[in-house]
């Protein structure tokens, strides 16, 4: 299991540097190997953001690199959890479309690029928005790098409750 994640990990950064427009995003994504499994980090840089302001539609080249992540992931065949997140303070015009809102959209546009470009859905097991509940820098809750969709690969199959039988 362990050997399909790294192979992953790698295969993420190398398909994310063999593109021009992703590899100048370079600060912007992340990838790690956690306990959990695999963590794929898509975040908002100061003057380089993934997501235009208020929008749930990220930018052509933030696009390019949720693409690239789609073959690879369905290859892995694992449970996939995409989770967005916003930076505190933003400002939301409208009274009815905020934090949770955004961070929700947001993560299901990811789920919907995903799709398009190969995950098949059977592996995505949570879309869900956190507004700006888990900032990535908890001592700077306001800073740009918070707001970011994050994607779990995780090594396990979920557990099935005791006494449940397929």
């Amino acid at each position: 299991y362990d050997e399909d994640f790294h192979g992953a990990a790698a295969s993420v950064r190398q398909a994310w540097q063999a593109n021009p427009d992703i590899a100048q995003l370079n600060e912007n994504l992340l990838v790690q190997e956690t306990k959990e499994g695999l963590d794929i980090v898509i975040q908002d840089q100061q003057g380089e953001p993934m997501f235009a302001e208020g929008s749930k539609y990220p930018t052509e080249n933030a696009r390019k690199a949720i693409a690239a992540l789609g073959p690879i992931l369905e290859k892995l065949g694992s449970q996939v959890e995409i989770s967005g997140h916003t930076a505190a303070g933003g400002i939301y015009p409208n009274a009815r479309y905020g934090p949770w809102e955004l961070s929700s959209d947001r993560a299901n546009v990811v789920r919907e690029i995903l799709s398009e470009f190969g995950l098949s859905d059977q592996y995505v097991t949570a879309v869900s928005g956190r507004a700006s509940n888990e900032p990535f820098f908890p001592d700077h809750p306001d800073l740009a790098s918070n707001s970011r969709i994050e994607i779990t690969v995780l090594y396990a199959a979920p557990p099935v409750p005791p006494g449940m039988a397929p």
